[in-house]
């Protein structure tokens, strides 16, 4: 029987901890990711609702529809998208003369409602958020003006290539020639990033100082 040197032991034993303490971050890290896509997404709910007050809904097509229960979909509308049947939630309807096709109310849901594949695109977009703002804040950078458009701008690039294939021409443009309303979405993912940094108290996991924005929130 081999037995276990007092060398060997403490080896062993620093081995566990930092095992312990890296799925203790990335469990931090995703715990971070996805509140900021909640929040990103209620946030955009409340500014798009605020900029366009006689719009009550915003149905879009998704590719996760195929679970709800065609008997649910009960009510004849002409929406946007088309005509549709409406689910009985009023969130979810179908093409009236192609129950194949699918759309979701993301105005009106929550992010813990959206298919799959909109909650991804939050989901990405707080990802490079959190991931960008916690590599800022361990090289200590200064979270002024230049740092929000530095971090905006990737986010806006991550977003592009992601959706090149059914975003505007209007939205494939650099990010210094976007309009101001549409550069505000991404600092908004960036500094919703900061804010729950800071509320979530990850500073104390992740071993850093709290961020201190120099500039005014936009949130």
């Amino acid at each position: 029987m081999r037995l276990i040197t007092p060398l060997t032991f403490i080896i062993f034993l620093l081995f566990s901890i930092t095992n312990v303490e890296l799925t203790s971050s990335k469990d931090r890290f995703r715990i971070f990711i996805r509140n900021v896509a909640s929040t990103f997404h209620a946030n955009w709910r409340q500014h798009f609702v605020s900029e366009r007050p006689f719009i009550k809904n915003r149905f879009k097509l998704t590719n996760n529809g195929t679970h709800y229960n065609s008997s649910d979909f009960i009510y004849p509308m002409i929406l946007t998208v088309g005509s549709c049947l409406v689910h009985r939630n009023l969130k979810v309807a179908r093409a009236r003369y192609n129950f194949s096709i699918t759309y979701v109310d993301i105005l009106n849901m929550d992010y813990d409602e959206l298919p799959t594949d909109w909650a991804y695109e939050n989901k990405n977009t707080a990802r490079v958020a959190c991931r960008q703002v916690l590599k800022s804040v361990r090289q200590k950078r200064l979270f002024n003006r230049n740092l929000i458009e530095i971090i905006s701008e990737k986010i806006y690039k991550a977003w592009i290539k992601r959706n090149a294939h059914r975003a505007s021409n209007q939205l494939i443009l650099p990010y210094k020639y976007l309009p101001e309303n549409e550069k505000d979405k991404d600092r908004r993912a960036m500094l919703i990033a900061c804010r729950l940094y800071n509320e979530l108290h990850l500073y104390r996991y992740f071993r850093t100082t709290p961020i201190h924005l120099i500039e005014p929130s936009i949130e």
